[in-house]
């Protein structure tokens, strides 16, 4: 899988917030849906723009492993890892701290920003109820389809926000 592709895949899901704060217009949105849904790729510069916190993140990560930023290594191990840490406020060393929802949201927002390795364990229309384990708990919850329409009961996909 083309690395834009990937990237896109699990960074899509925080582009509503971008949306909302204003730093992206409708019509860059509207790309970027696009883009993520149907599997073609958007282009580096873009994806740069607008996700620059994952993408400094990423490259901060890549030089601790000395590894390419943009390999599918690096956008896999950021997001199913390094992500999560940086929510739970792990690196506050960071010089960029992200989003307001590291330290100011409220607990249920926090948990649908961070990344989780699933188990589909029912599929709908257009969505799946997927089962995981956060802090020990196995819990349950419905993700959208959209990105991952694919995918097999009990295949193991990644959430984040409210898709597979």
């Amino acid at each position: 899988m083309k690395p834009e592709i990937l990237f896109l895949k699990y960074a899509f899901p925080c582009t509503m917030i971008i949306l909302q704060r204003k730093e992206i217009n409708q019509k860059t949105f509207d790309s970027l849906e696009k883009s993520s849904f149907s599997g073609k790729p958007a282009k580096r510069e873009v994806l740069e723009k607008v996700y620059f916190r994952a993408i400094s993140r990423m490259k901060a990560l890549a030089k601790e492993k000395n590894r390419d930023y943009f390999s599918e290594e690096n956008i896999r191990d950021y997001f199913i890892n390094r992500h999560n840490e940086i929510l739970d406020g792990k690196y506050a060393d960071f010089s960029d701290k992200g989003l307001d929802v590291d330290k100011n949201a409220p607990p249920a927002l926090k948990h649908l920003c961070k990344v989780f390795q699933s188990t589909i364990i029912k599929k709908g229309f257009d969505f799946y109820v997927v089962e995981y384990e956060d802090n020990g708990e196995v819990r349950t919850r419905p993700v959208s389809n959209t990105i991952l329409p694919d995918a097999e009961l009990g295949d193991v996909v990644t959430i984040h926000y409210g898709y597979a």
